[in-house]
Formats: C-alpha cells, structure tokens, sequence
C-alpha cells in the first residue's frame, strides 16, 4: 500500500515537471521570436549604383502570402515614389498677348513640346529580393536594374534619333537656311518626335549616374532641332481675322506658336454666345468653330468648340467662356498640325 501511496506522488510530481519544462521552453522560443530585431533592409534600404531599392510592409494576417503580396505592391510603390519627377515647363500663367501688330510677346518655342503627350517605355518590373515576418508586420525588399532601364532608355533613344534623321531629311533647306513654306508639314511632325526625345532625356536623367551626359543628342540632331525652332518663330498665325484675337494670340503662344499679322497661316472663327442665370451667378455659353487656312488660302481644317464661362458678373462670364473657348480650339488645332501619319 505505501509503495502504492508513494508512486502516486513520484508521477504527478514527473508529469508536472514535464509540463512545467514544456511551459519554460515555449515561453522562451516566444519571446526570443518576439524580441527578434528587424533586418537593417528595413529600416536603411541598401543604396547602390545599379538598382534603385523600394521597402514595402503590410500587416500580418493569417495568409502570409496575401500579405506579402501587399508588402510587395507596397515597395514597388516606394520605388515609383523615389523615381517620380515633375516635367519642367514653362510659366505660362501671367503670360498675355495682347497686341497682333508686329511686336508680340511670344514664348520659348520649347513649350510646344511640353503640350504634346508622350508614349512611357515600359519598364521591367520590380524583383524581390528578401522579406521578413514580423510580430505585426510582414516586410518586403523590392528592387529594380538600374543598368537594364537605363540600357532600353538609351535603345529608345537611338531608335527615335534615327526616326528624327529619316525625317529631317524631307526638309528642304540645311540648318543654316531660313525654313519655306513648303516645308510647314514636316516641322509641324517633328515636334512629337523632340517632345518625346526630351520626356525620354529627362527618364533617363532620373536612372543614369552621370547625368550631365544622359541623353546628349548628336550634333546634325542638335542642328535639326535649331531647325524646327527657327521655323515656329518664322511660321505665323495671323488671327485678325477673329473676334477671339486677343484670346488666340495668348493660346498659341503656350503652344509655342507665333501670332502676329501677315502670318504664313491665316485663322478665322465664328462663334455664338448664350447665357443663364443660376444662384445670382452669370454661366456664358460659347459655341463655334475654327478655321486654320494654309499659305495658298485654301481652308486646311476646322474644329468645333464649346466652352463655359462662370463668373459673378455677366462680362467676367462671356470673358472666361472667351478665353476657354479660344484655349480649347488650339489645343485641338495643335493636336492635328503635330499629328503623325
């Protein structure tokens, strides 16, 4: 009976020993898990010259892989964040043109390439490079090859180079030459194709180390694009011949257009306004069409523009719709005279 007794105790005594070890080991594995220090990807992405690097996290859900798939979109994100960059234009806010006789004030004729929307190189997409399980968070490391964009930018770059000599090549007159009239069409499709050099210049700007470099067009491009400046100063859009004139002149100078009398092209409107009233406030209505017609007088194209004007006055209604009508007709005349066929 005692050795009976006795054994009792010896096994509740054993069981509790091995649970209380069990306890111990868990507990420590645990916290030991738990006080585990972020990898130092985390908190100081690496820096390199050959790939750009992107720290993404989300939080830890029972499918880690539904939240690594988060922390992944999440540093890609961050990359496209450290690559993003505003293209520089020209100010054109408290520019007016004013006058049509003679001396107009006129922009840098670069800013016609700043109205023209460019084609994006696709670039490759980002690679994983680590990840981490955190307490709450999971982390990803995303990367991409600095070398291999910089390589496809440069590639575009020499393809639209060569597109821009096959095209130079139908102008009749060297660089040193005052441009013709014969030749409008061909400037006219030229400036696409320097508006999306210069977006594809400014991209690899952003990947290249050597900036200074990145980009540099050869000299007979150079000369080229002296060129087509030369001849959107010459080229003229005479709008006497418009009630919009004032309106006009100042839209087509953010085009890089020149207004002034007597010029190679001629433009004509004819427009019709309507107004209502709503809430004591004046809405103006202006509906018509523009007329480009081309050096020999023959009519080249037309576009039928509606615009609004709202204003607390019934002047500064009709002068908004004015100006809006007038900025939309030469936004769609400069969308057709740079179309590419």
């Amino acid at each position: 009976m005692k050795s009976a007794f006795g054994s009792k105790p010896s096994h509740w005594m054993l069981t509790l020993g091995l649970l209380s070890s069990l306890t111990g080991c868990i507990g420590t594995n645990t916290k030991t898990k738990q006080a585990e220090a972020l990898p130092e990807w985390v908190v100081s992405p690496p820096k390199d010259n050959t790939h750009i690097y992107g720290v993404g996290s989300s939080a830890r859900i029972e499918n880690l892989a539904l939240a690594f798939i988060q922390a992944e979109q999440n540093g890609n994100a961050q990359i496209a964040q450290q690559l993003r960059t505003q293209v520089s234009q020209t100010n054109t806010q408290d520019t007016q043109v004013t006058s049509i006789q003679g001396n107009e004030q006129v922009l840098k004729v670069q800013s016609a390439y700043t109205q023209v929307t460019t084609a994006p190189i696709e670039l490759e997409q980002a690679l994983n490079e680590d990840r981490f399980v955190g307490k709450n968070y999971v982390y990803a490391l995303q990367s991409i090859d600095r070398s291999r964009i910089i390589a496809n930018l440069t590639d575009a770059l020499n393809d639209l180079d060569g597109t821009i000599r096959k095209q130079a090549k139908s102008l009749s007159t060297r660089s040193d030459q005052d441009p013709i009239a014969e030749d409008w069409p061909h400037y006219m499709r030229l400036i696409p194709h320097f508006a999306q050099r210069k977006s594809y210049k400014e991209e690899l700007s952003l990947y290249s180390t050597q900036r200074t470099l990145a980009g540099k067009a050869d000299s007979d491009i150079q000369a080229t694009e002296k060129q087509l400046n030369q001849a959107l100063l010459s080229y003229g859009f005479d709008v006497s011949n418009t009630a919009q004139a004032n309106q006009l002149a100042s839209a087509l100078s953010q085009y890089g257009f020149t207004p002034k009398a007597d010029g190679l092209f001629t433009l004509q409107s004819q427009t019709d306004q309507h107004q209502e009233i709503q809430s004591g406030r004046f809405y103006v209505f202006e509906e018509g069409a523009l007329e480009l017609i081309d050096p020999n007088g023959s009519r080249l194209a037309s576009w039928t523009v509606s615009a609004r004007g709202i204003a607390a006055s019934q002047k500064g209604a009709q002068s908004k719709a004015t100006e809006n009508w007038a900025n939309q007709a030469i936004n769609a005349m400069f969308t057709w005279l740079t179309r590419l066929e």
